[in-house]
């Protein structure tokens, strides 16, 4: 009896012990993974002072004035401008055409001597100019002008010779309306606003100025030995002006 009870123990170890080696292992414990958060999407970096954009440009008003110092031939005379004042439109940073109204005096005087006499003679101007210009711009610096012109007011010259024989006293007279042209060139100082597209600048320009007298009297009394004579003409004058202006703009 004791035997079979050893044998049943003996085929139950067996047994267990057969079953312990069949059995798999046991599954791993997975840890849940949580997901890496999303990237937020690419956005535009913005600069902390972005640069102005370029406004395009428009129409807009002109403005300006200069004075300048020339020589008025024939004499030849000083000139001098006082003023020349200018208001129009500025029609793209390259066009632009203004009105002028200016006013330009000159003086002139002179003595001759030589061995048979002697001369002295006087000459002035004093006119109101009024004028139209049309103007191109070349980049922001370089700039050249030109428009009619009239200039309203007096011309004249005079002149006293005496010599040996006698004298003569001549003078050269024209008043009123004297129509003409007028040519300037020259540069400016200052910077474009990127914004406003607009440019207050110094300018430095040679103006020619040209003056014509269509109605000129010509007086002239001599005396000498053989008496006195007066003559009296009628001519033509032309007036060429050239200047060295320094002004402002405001375009």
């Amino acid at each position: 009896m004791r035997m079979a009870h050893g044998i049943i123990a003996g085929t139950l170890l067996v047994a267990a012990h057969a079953f312990a080696q069949s059995t798999p292992p046991p599954l791993p414990v997975m840890t849940p993974v949580e997901p890496a958060p999303a990237s937020p999407p690419p956005s535009s970096v913005t600069p902390a002072n972005p640069p102005l954009a370029e406004a395009p440009s428009k129409v807009g008003p002109r403005l300006g004035g200069s004075l300048g110092l020339g020589l008025w031939f024939p004499g030849p005379m000083l000139s001098a401008q006082a003023f020349d004042l200018h208001g129009g439109v500025q029609v793209s940073p390259l066009f632009a055409a203004y009105l002028r109204l200016g006013y330009t005096a000159a003086l002139g005087l002179g003595i001759g001597v030589n061995s048979m006499g002697a001369s002295v003679s006087a000459s002035g101007a004093g006119m109101w100019i009024l004028g139209a210009n049309a103007e191109l711009g070349l980049g922001d610096s370089f700039f050249i002008a030109a428009g009619p012109q009239v200039g309203l007011g007096v011309w004249f010259r005079s002149r006293l010779a005496a010599n040996t024989t006698g004298g003569s006293v001549q003078a050269i007279y024209s008043s009123g309306a004297h129509p003409g042209a007028d040519l300037r060139l020259g540069f400016a100082l200052g910077p474009t606003d990127k914004k406003t597209k607009r440019r207050t600048q110094a300018t430095i320009a040679l103006d020619v100025s040209m003056l014509y007298a269509s109605n000129t009297y010509e007086g002239a009394v001599s005396a000498g030995g053989q008496g006195l004579s007066l003559a009296l003409a009628f001519s033509e004058a032309f007036a060429v002006v050239p200047s060295i202006q320094i002004g402002f703009e405001w375009r």
